[in-house]
């Protein structure tokens, strides 16, 4: 454990060091995003609302 944020900050670069001699980049590059799931929400919740009102709308109505 360190003391001070100077010895914290020490042992994060030695870490930091080490995992880049060992080929492991600490901070690799974002993803790019994928909009699959908005979609997928999107259209569940879509279904779901249409079912709803449906179900709301049969009560008034006479068969």
């Amino acid at each position: 454990m360190a003391d001070t944020i100077e010895e914290e900050l020490a042992l994060l670069a030695r870490v930091v060091d080490e995992a880049e001699k060992m080929g492991i980049d600490p901070w690799p590059e974002s993803k790019p995003q994928r909009p699959w799931a908005k979609y997928a929400i999107a259209s569940f919740m879509v279904i779901m609302m249409l079912s709803w009102v449906s179900k709301v709308l049969f009560r008034f109505v006479d068969v």
